[in-house]
């Protein structure tokens, strides 16, 4: 799996930005800590949106971009795939120039098909994470 400093995140972060269409789906599994989120502010900053915050109580955080919303949705606290229900993560999908949804395991067969899935995962050096695109 490669490792990426975090300036090496915010690049390809970038790459991510401009190579994925209108529309694209980007699912971010990993552990507690792993750096989702950080990968989320990474974006938002390549999409030159409003700064990315960390979730906290709300589910769904919608940053506006100059191309069209980064819509960020954390499924963490999501106790069983049928309350992804109240989320309709397939509008979301269909109004968001990107849809980034953390633990999309968590939603099940409600969570949109991805067009880009990151797993991220802790390293030995604390100044780095490992991303590798899942298949």
């Amino acid at each position: 799996m490669p490792e990426y400093t975090l300036a090496q995140l915010e690049e390809a972060a970038g790459t991510w930005w401009r190579r994925l269409a209108a529309g694209s789906v980007v699912w971010l599994s990993g552990e507690l800590g792993a750096g989702k989120t950080a990968l989320v502010q990474a974006l938002a900053r390549a999409a030159g949106a409003e700064p990315a915050r960390s979730p906290s109580f709300a589910l769904v955080h919608e940053y506006p971009s100059p191309e069209g919303p980064l819509i960020h949705v954390d499924c963490y606290r999501l106790r069983r795939p049928d309350e992804a229900l109240d989320l309709d993560l397939a509008a979301l999908a269909d109004r968001a120039r990107l849809l980034l949804i953390e633990w999309p395991e968590r939603a099940g067969a409600l969570a949109p098909a991805p067009d880009l899935h990151l797993r991220l995962a802790h390293v030995e050096r604390p100044d780095r994470r490992a991303v590798e695109s899942v298949p």
